[in-house]
């Protein structure tokens, strides 16, 4: 390989490096971020540790989910649709049955949080902190 080439393929390699090492420290304050919403508003139900046992889940008529085991009971993969949607709330089908879960989305969009995209932000920022806490 000519000394030149290797030079720009190892610089470019460095650049990818750079750009990945910002990627995980945007992923980290995600997260962070999402873990504090998680505190706000679920905590209470799905506990601290997300796994089911807030404060409020012996008062629910369905006891709420352990939230580390997503990936687990969907065959090692994390449904990041299905829990945008649960979260959400706004489009889950009434044939479906009930949810004793609060309809974040419209929960937030009625308090005036911010529009659309702020909320969609808000949904993702928490469902990235729970996809970072599944079982291994």
């Amino acid at each position: 390989m000519k000394p030149k080439l290797k030079q720009r393929l190892t610089l470019a390699g460095l650049g990818i490096f750079a750009v990945a090492g910002h990627a995980i420290a945007a992923d980290d304050a995600v997260e962070k971020s999402g873990q504090a919403r998680f505190a706000q508003y679920c905590a209470v139900c799905h506990g601290a540790d997300a796994k089911g046992n807030g404060p409020f889940a012996n008062l629910m008529t369905t006891k709420p989910s352990d939230l580390t085991a997503l990936a687990k009971n969907n065959g090692g993969e994390f449904p990041f649709g299905r829990v945008y949607d649960t979260i959400d709330g706004r489009n889950l089908l009434a044939a479906h049955g009930t949810t004793d879960m609060p309809i974040w989305g419209r929960d937030m969009k009625d308090a005036g949080l911010g529009g659309e995209t702020d909320l969609r932000g808000r949904l993702v920022e928490t469902i990235v902190y729970l996809r970072s806490i599944q079982q291994k």
